[in-house]
């Protein structure tokens, strides 16, 4: 457990009082993430499936849905959505950026990489995205994060974190619907080095396994973790992972 020198942990629980934040410099966040469709060879535990693409420099984003009812325009579906990640310096940025359907629309930031993306108004009496939202890189037209249709809310098991900031992995939580290696992978200087594989573990049928560290995995400012998994029978699986991470500022 990472600690710092500002406020003490009170007779309230110690993760009670991350959730809450105050404990000085140090902060609770998390992600979850879903593949349905694990194939033989690794892949993210994301929506979209396959190695998460990633971004070399940081450049401005296209946000597109695959149906007209996503739109700023009088839609009772998704109007807007709301996007945060890390700029070109390291930094955390974030914005709102109005849905205009089929056609893209181009984000005021510029990202290196993105933590979240999530529906964050609909019309009146609506419901959440009628179809797929993606998130493009400008230039090669490449998916880097998606909304599945009717969920609000990209489910991504990957999470970069800022550059002022060092971060502690203590709880994850893993589920598939057949047998699955599911693996942490970090990377400590995306610059200079690969992905690092650093615990495997086999997922059985229909099962949700937790694990909480004694010794947290630290991913220093600027790394990112990301899970990913592979099926281990002859079909294609479902895989989930969820996880926390305990944020302390320099």
């Amino acid at each position: 457990m990472p600690m710092s020198g500002g406020n003490q942990v009170t007779t309230l629980p110690s993760g009670l009082e991350l959730s809450r934040g105050t404990i000085d410099k140090l902060t609770l966040q998390g992600t979850s993430g879903i593949n349905s469709a694990v194939g033989a060879t690794l892949e993210t535990i994301c929506t979209q499936g396959g190695i998460r693409n990633v971004l070399t420099s940081a450049e401005q984003l296209k946000i597109v849905s695959s149906s007209t009812d996503d739109t700023n325009g009088g839609s009772n579906h998704a109007r807007r959505v709301k996007i945060a990640g890390i700029d070109g310096s390291g930094a955390e940025v974030e914005e709102n950026v109005n849905l205009n359907g089929t056609a893209a629309v181009t984000t005021v930031n510029s990202y290196r990489h993105i933590n979240n993306v999530f529906v964050n108004k609909v019309g009146t009496g609506g419901t959440v995205n009628a179809g797929t939202i993606s998130v493009k890189n400008n230039a090669a037209d490449t998916v880097l994060y998606e909304i599945a249709a009717l969920e609000g809310q990209q489910q991504s098991a990957s999470f970069a974190v800022p550059a002022d900031t060092n971060a502690y992995l203590t709880t994850f939580m893993m589920s598939a619907s057949g047998a699955a290696q599911v693996s942490i992978w970090l990377n400590k200087q995306p610059d200079n080095a690969p992905f690092r594989q650093v615990l495997t573990t086999i997922v059985g049928d229909g099962q949700g396994v937790t694990y909480q560290l004694p010794n947290p995995f630290q991913i220093p400012a600027g790394g990112i973790i990301e899970f990913r998994a592979k099926r281990l029978g002859g079909s294609d699986v479902a895989v989930a992972a969820d996880f926390q991470l305990i944020f302390e500022k320099d």
